[in-house]
């Protein structure tokens, strides 16, 4: 079995207990406009290109077998009915311009990546966490890998933005040891004008694996978007959901950063990057401050 991935990542600490390998899946059902992620949207393998660092060789042209690149107002345009992203293109780019972002890997690719770092993990209570996108996007592989880990007694995680469908939860807990689950929002107008989706399919699932799995399994994460979900009125009512459902675990609140914007260009979607402004320490303090007083361990992953 074969899944789409274009990212692993070494030595993460931020993602789950302990030192942790992170696995990013393709494939995202939202359309979030602060993605962090753009280049992980889209369920296929793409080509990104760098345009800042083209030299306009036309080295990628001429060695297209397809004809699928195009040299327009001295920008490389690729046709993408005529693309088979073969990767001669990439290949041939002397300054590394080009790249395929998502590749096919097999469950047996990724375990023996992740046995490579198994003494790090047992030392430190670490493991992998499964990430993306949104994993459960590929859920017949998620799913496969997820058992085959904890057959090699790998602790397991992954991030979600909670967009499934109930039915899968029953499989999930069987094969997840933690979830790290996103809240954007609890107004459901508003999570679907900044996400693509409403919430109330989301909150459920939080609800419904926070009824089976208690506290210690599951962790809410609220990624703070300045002019979305910052003030007060907001926040205050996530915390009152989580009150509600009786969740007394951490709240893990990660601040939004201006680092998508290269990645947005490189895809060709630059036109869709939104700077989302500035965020204070002084705004992280208060909001901090706001879920210690819903008594709420509160931690801080930048």
């Amino acid at each position: 079995m074969k899944g789409i991935v274009f990212d692993i990542q070494n030595y993460a600490i931020y993602d789950g207990p302990g030192i942790r390998t992170l696995i990013f899946l393709k494939g995202c059902p939202l359309k979030c406009v602060w993605c962090q992620n753009p280049e992980s949207q889209i369920l296929t393998p793409q080509i990104s290109y760098f345009e800042e660092k083209c030299l306009k060789c036309e080295s990628c042209i001429i060695s297209c077998p397809n004809n699928a690149l195009e040299l327009q107002n001295n920008k490389i345009v690729r046709i993408e009915k005529h693309c088979t992203m073969c990767g001669t293109c990439v290949e041939a780019c002397p300054n590394q311009v080009m790249e395929i972002v998502g590749k096919e890997m097999s469950i047996k690719d990724l375990i023996e990546i992740a046995l490579r770092d198994k003494p790090f993990y047992d030392n430190s209570g670490g493991g992998v966490t499964i990430s993306g996108g949104e994993p459960t996007m590929q859920i017949k592989f998620l799913l496969e890998l997820l058992k085959t880990l904890q057959e090699q007694r790998i602790h397991t995680a992954i991030e979600t933005c909670g967009y499934f469908n109930e039915d899968l939860i029953g499989d999930l807990i069987k094969y997840v040891d933690l979830f790290l689950f996103d809240i954007k929002h609890i107004d459901c107008l508003t999570h679907k004008e900044y996400t693509g989706v409403p919430n109330d399919k989301i909150l459920a699932n939080f609800s419904a694996l926070h009824l089976k799995i208690g506290s210690k399994r599951i962790i809410p994460r609220i990624p703070l978007i300045p002019g979305v979900n910052t003030d007060e009125d907001t926040l205050k009512n996530i915390a009152f959901f989580l009150n509600r459902i009786n969740y007394n675990g951490p709240v893990h609140l990660m601040p939004y950063n201006k680092l998508a914007k290269t990645k947005y260009e490189k895809m060709g979607i630059g036109n869709l990057y939104r700077d989302m402004g500035e965020f204070s320490e002084e705004d992280l303090q208060n909001i901090t401050n706001l879920f210690k007083q819903h008594s709420f361990h509160v931690v801080i992953n930048h």
